[in-house]
């Protein structure tokens, strides 16, 4: 007689626990969440603390071909094909190139980055490297302090959008495609292109990660 009724419940829990599983807000507080991962991990180079992670900028790049091997690129699994990744980098760069920011990642010669960057004044930059040939997809100026960026991903498509943390709307940023297969690609943050002479660490609070539609 109460078959349906468990069935039923079984259903709701499984629907339930499946959308908890793929809407996904990181805890940095006392350890990384299972999910994370390093590329090239420097355990000096990066930390937690008052509920971010912070990632010293990296002396290196992954421009091109000739520049793999940066380390701590902090990565974790997309949810599914079309999902939607948010951050709030606070890094204020002061050496031209040095930058921080979002990345949807296959490897060193195919990913996206979308960042902050000190180019001739603070800009936020979107860039697509495919096949080891990296090309700027938009750039625009914004202020200093800290930034909101976020990337849907959509049929293989994916926009950038950035705003102010302390704002509500979202400004488009620009659009580009996958490099890779969803299933090959991990989403996560990065700093690199740092100054040794005076190293800078990024934060990074509020990751949000879900799937879409």
């Amino acid at each position: 007689m109460n078959r349906p009724r468990t069935i039923f419940t079984a259903l709701l829990f499984y629907t339930v626990t499946t959308i908890l599983a793929e809407d996904y807000e990181a805890n940095f507080k006392e350890m990384l969440d299972v999910g994370w991962s390093f590329v090239r991990e420097d355990k000096k180079e990066w930390r937690l603390a008052e509920g971010q992670v912070e990632l010293l900028a990296q002396p290196a790049n992954i421009w091109g071909k000739a520049n793999n091997g940066t380390k701590n690129l902090l990565l974790r699994a997309l949810p599914s094909a079309n999902s939607s990744v948010e951050v709030v980098v606070d890094f204020n760069p002061r050496k031209k190139y040095e930058q921080a920011g979002l990345m949807l990642y296959v490897d060193d010669d195919n990913y996206i980055k979308l960042n902050r960057e000190l180019i001739n004044g603070q800009f936020c930059v979107m860039i697509l490297e495919d096949g080891a040939s990296p090309k700027l997809v938009k750039r625009i100026p914004f202020r200093e302090g800290p930034i909101h960026l976020r990337l849907d991903i959509v049929g293989g498509k994916v926009n950038a959008w950035v705003k102010a943390p302390d704002e509500d709307a979202w400004i488009e940023h620009g659009e580009t495609t996958l490099p890779g297969k969803p299933d090959a690609v991990k989403v996560g943050i990065f700093a690199l292109n740092g100054d040794t002479n005076a190293p800078r660490w990024a934060k990074f609070s509020r990751f949000k990660l879900s799937a879409k539609e």
